[in-house]
């Protein structure tokens, strides 16, 4: 699958920034999206779900929530829970706007209740099949479950961006990761379309686990990019690795600094069912994560 969205004007998928309904909301992940949504021409769509089971559960009688500030426990009626949530999503549309409005982006909102990957899968469907889904929170090394199942319900959509709890630039290279050759060519093209509005270079890292594979593809991606005039000149790297270990794919991350990444959902650096604890321990930019 390439990493692409669709632009404002083919009515065939957008920017969908979805909003789970915690406390948390990353700045850097509406960042990620206005930057998308400038390099492919698109609108973004702010997504807010209020999730359908926190509405079940607050109607048992011992239902009970504790504020994030400390203090006793309080029961929470149905109608408090839907004024919290309004008033949530109030402020996240708001923030989101104004964004927007800097980065001259077309953006809609729009609150739904609703079981929250059902939610994200039915707005993707509504103008799929190009989409691209970046999650308004910051990924926790918990939240492993949470992207295979975006991934395997979500399916009108190319890829997601995610960002980590300690995301703090969008600007600057952009590092595409690059585990299997038939993607090269696609991430690549993501990559210098997002570099201008990044404001830097492409950086692409080639990785494999054998020295011969590696020292392939290189040679292939030589031959590619010596195609590519003097002023759009590709830095690149090879890195061995193992199949199982994602440590050397998170230096180079910590190594460049970049200000947004490329890599392939399922590969070392987000291997299914893998903990993220260590991407989420070096992951500082927005990652975008092709299928």
């Amino acid at each position: 699958m390439i990493a692409h969205v669709a632009a404002a004007d083919e009515r065939s998928g957008r920017v969908v920034l979805w909003h789970g309904g915690s406390a948390s909301v990353s700045r850097i992940a509406i960042d990620a999206a206005m930057l998308l949504a400038q390099s492919f021409q698109a609108e973004v769509e702010s997504l807010y779900v209020e999730d359908t089971q926190l509405f079940d559960l607050a109607a048992f009688p011992f239902a009970r929530v504790i504020g994030a500030s400390g203090g006793s426990w309080r029961a929470l009626p149905h109608e408090t829970l839907e004024r919290e949530m309004r008033f949530a999503a109030a402020a996240f549309h708001r923030q989101v706007a104004e964004v927007g409005s800097d980065a001259s982006v077309p953006c809609r909102s729009r609150i739904v209740r609703d079981e929250p990957l059902r939610a994200v899968s039915r707005a993707c469907a509504e103008n799929g099949p190009w989409n691209l889904v970046v999650l308004g929170e910051p990924l926790t090394p918990s939240d492993g479950p949470r992207l295979a199942q975006l991934f395997e319900r979500v399916r009108d959509t190319t890829g997601a961006v995610i960002t980590g709890p300690l995301g703090r630039r969008s600007q600057g290279s952009v590092v595409a990761v690059v585990e299997d050759f038939q993607r090269l060519g696609p991430m690549l093209r993501a990559a210098q379309r997002l570099a201008p509005a990044c404001g830097g270079d492409v950086k692409l890292t080639l990785v494999g686990d054998r020295r011969d594979e590696l020292s392939w593809m290189e040679g292939e991606a030589r031959l590619l990019c010596a195609t590519r005039s003097e002023d759009d000149v590709i830095a690149f790297e090879s890195v061995l690795a193992a199949n199982d270990d994602p440590a050397p794919l998170a230096a180079v991350l910590q190594r460049y600094k970049p200000g947004f990444a490329l890599a392939q959902y399922g590969g070392r650096l987000v291997a299914t069912g893998a903990s993220l604890r260590p991407l989420t321990a070096a992951l500082e930019c927005p990652l975008l994560l092709v299928r």
